[in-house]
Formats: C-alpha cells, sequence, structure tokens
C-alpha cells in the first residue's frame, strides 16, 4: 500500500540512493571503498541466478567465523585485560554495537573498528554521564539526542591517563547499565575472525557461528540485465538511472522469495502488488540465494567478493550475480562515520549487481531518510 493511503496530509519520506557504474577492475579503489566505510552489518546475501545449489554449495558454503552476545556493563572496555589486549593492541580490530536499542528513543553505543567509541545519548543519561558531547546537528536537537565520542586508540589515551581516568569513572558510577551487546574481533593482517576472552563482570556471553543459509529459487522469472550492461567507455542508456534502479527492485522481490516474480504468477492484481516482470528474461528459471547473518566484518564480505569474481572468471557463473548486505538500522555513524538517524526509514543497506560479460557492476548505497552528511 502506498504511503500516501495512510498518511494522506503528509508528503512521503523520501529515501536517498547512491548510484554508480563501475568497472570492476579499473574502479576497483570504489567499491573496496563502499565495503570498508560500512563496518556494522548484520546480513549478506549472495543471489546466483542459473546456478544450482550443488554449485553454490562448493564455492560459496563457507563459514564467515563467528561473533559474540554479551550483556554487560561499558566498563568491561576499560578493564586492564581487555582493554590492553583488544583495544590497544595492533594484533586485533574490534568492533561493537549495542542491541535491542531505538536509536531515535534509547541509548545507543557502537565501538568501530579503529578505535572509536560512539555514545547516542538520550537527555536523562547525558546529563548524569559526566563527559561532553560533540556538536550537535538539527536531527540531535530535534531527538533530544548527545553524541559523546572518545578514540579509545589515540595515543593520548592510555591506562592512567587523565582521559581514561575521567571515562573509567563515568562508567563505573553513572551510566552502570547493562547493555546487549555483539561483539567482533579479527585479526589485523589477515582479516579472520578470532576468539575473545571476557572479563567477570561480563554477565552473559553467547558466541555465534555464522554458518551460510542455501536455498533454491524455482519457477522465476530472471531477468538477464544485457540491456543494463555496456563497456565503462561507452555512453549508457538515456533511461539508464531508473533502468537500474527496477533492476534493484527485482532483487528486493528476489530476496523476499516474493510469489510476484513466479513464473506461474502472470495476473496482477492491483490490491497486492502491480509490479510487472521485465520481458528480457533468462531461459532459466532457477536460482540460488546464499545467506549469512551475525554481525559481519568487512574482511568477510570482501573475502566473499574475491569468491564472486572468481566464479565470474572461471565461467561458473556467467549471466550476473549480486551481492547485498544490510547494515543495522539504530546504527548512530555509518557510510564512513557519516551520522545517521532511524526516524521512519533506517535504511542503511548496500547492493553490487556484477555484469560479468563487460567485467563492471551497479553499485547501490541505501542511506535511509535522515542521512546527515
Amino acid at each position: 500500500m502506498a504511503e500516501k493511503s495512510y498518511m494522506t496530509n503528509h508528503d512521503p519520506v523520501k529515501s536517498f540512493t547512491n548510484l554508480n557504474y563501475v568497472d570492476l577492475n579499473t574502479h576497483e579503489k570504489i567499491w573496496k571503498n563502499i565495503i570498508d566505510s560500512h563496518p556494522f552489518n548484520q546480513a549478506l546475501t549472495v543471489f546466483l541466478p542459473t546456478c544450482s545449489i550443488n554449485v553454490a554449495n562448493e564455492y560459496l558454503n563457507k563459514s564467515l567465523g563467528s561473533y559474540y552476545q554479551v550483556e554487560a556493563p561499558l566498563s568491561l572496555l576499560l578493564e586492564p585485560s581487555f582493554f590492553d589486549l583488544y583495544i590497544k593492541s595492533d594484533q586485533y580490530q574490534v568492533m561493537m554495537h549495542s542491541i535491542e536499542t531505538n536509536l531515535n528513543s534509547d541509548d545507543v553505543v557502537v565501538l568501530n573498528p579503529d578505535g572509536k567509541l560512539y555514545l547516542s545519548l538520550v537527555k536523562n543519561t547525558y546529563e548524569t554521564f559526566g563527559m561532553e558531547g560533540i556538536k550537535r546537528t538539527k536531527m540531535d536537537v530535534k531527538h533530544d539526542k548527545h553524541i559523546v565520542m572518545i578514540d579509545l586508540k589515540s595515543p593520548n589515551f592510555k591506562s592512567g591517563s587523565k582521559q581514561y581516568n575521567r571515562l573509567k569513572w563515568c562508567l563505573e558510577n553513572t551510566l552502570t547499565t547493562t547493555f546487549k551487546m555483539v561483539f567482533c574481533a579479527t585479526d589485523t593482517l589477515t582479516g579472520v575472525t578470532m576468539d575473545m576472552q571476557w572479563p567477570s563482570s561480563t554477565k552473559s556471553i553467547v558466541k555465534m557461528d555464522m554458518n551460510p543459509e542455501l536455498e533454491t529459487l524455482t519457477d522465476i522469472n530472471i531477468p538477464s540485465f544485457q540491456h543494463i550492461g555496456h563497456d565503462i567507455n561507452q555512453s549508457p542508456l538515456e533511461n539508464w538511472d531508473n533502468e537500474a534502479m527496477e533492476a534493484l527492485e527485482w532483487l528486493g522481490l528476489a530476496h523476499l522469495k516474493a510469489s510476484r516474480i513466479k513464473k506461474s504468477n502472470k495476473e496482477i492484481i492491483p490490491f497486492i502488488s502491480v509490479y510487472e516482470t521485465p520481458n528480457d528474461l533468462l531461459k532459466s528459471q532457477t536460482g540460488t540465494l546464499v545467506k549469512w547473518k551475525g554481525f559481519i566484518p568487512t574482511s568477510a564480505i570482501q573475502n566473499t567478493m574475491i569468491n564472486i569474481r572468481k566464479m565470474m572468471a572461471s565461467g561458473v557463473t556467467s549471466e550476473w550475480t549480486s551481492l547485498s548486505v544490510w547494515g543495522y538500522k539504530d546504527s548512530p555513524y555509518t557510510w564512513n562515520k557519516v551520522q545517521h538517524y532511524h526516524y521512519l526509514n533506517g535504511e542503511n543497506d548496500y547492493t553490487f549487481l556484477l555484469l560479468p560479460k563487460v567485467q563492471s557492476a551497479y553499485t547501490y548505497q541505501l542511506y535511509g531518510s535522515h542521512h546527515t552528511k
């Protein structure tokens, strides 16, 4: 149902997208930077048209490693053994994100892989916390939020320093609430996830594996997307951006396993969906979805891209392939530390549509409704 139908006196909430067309080799830095600049990811899906589940199983049936769900006070970050081993050491990159929180109404805490701790605090928490926040944006004022940022990897932030002692006191005396959080530690050199040791203040610890789920979709109309793939040096079609967004719409329906793209679903029922499948279709009516869920580090996504490109180079998948990543809607900072708000739409995702025949890709960065630059 259209938003205008149930919010008749309001303009539809806009959702912003950054759309690019890149050469996978020449513009490697661009698509790699998209992955690296988006650290907080909770799901990854690859769609392989014309590819059987057995072939997908051979190439992509690999765990992305493990992460932890814990419940603990934030003071655990500064416990000497944890702080020295995971925060200050160059051996690991550690990230953390609070869960089961609402960005607009709750305290939300994240730790970037580069060691910056962000606390998005409601008014009451901030006024008793005891540390100064950064300059507020209009959206901060609107939602009565305050952002406190501490660089835990700064050379000046070390055990016994004034900054360290101040934050430690605040976490032990004012912000003593326990948070439910997810943590992931990766080896700095290899990008592989590592086991973590936890201080005694941790109330609960659950180690979670990020194993793939493979599922075959059958009897579906699969577009060829040939009309939107062209040499990077050639001029695109006049309405290339609309065509590219229609491709993203089909991918969204495929991820939902919507009946509208079923070959047997030919009748359009306006009260359910007016979507029409493109006319340019592949002969194959089968595709495979490979899904991972968890707290997924950027290194794991880069490795998945490498595996997909190997499949493309060897001809295993000769048509097209998509890679989609979903972020946390309640991340206070996304896309290279740009401030983010959930409001009515916390969309915070990206998709690559890879076209092996021309060695190019469409990149979609989805920003949601309130992405503050």
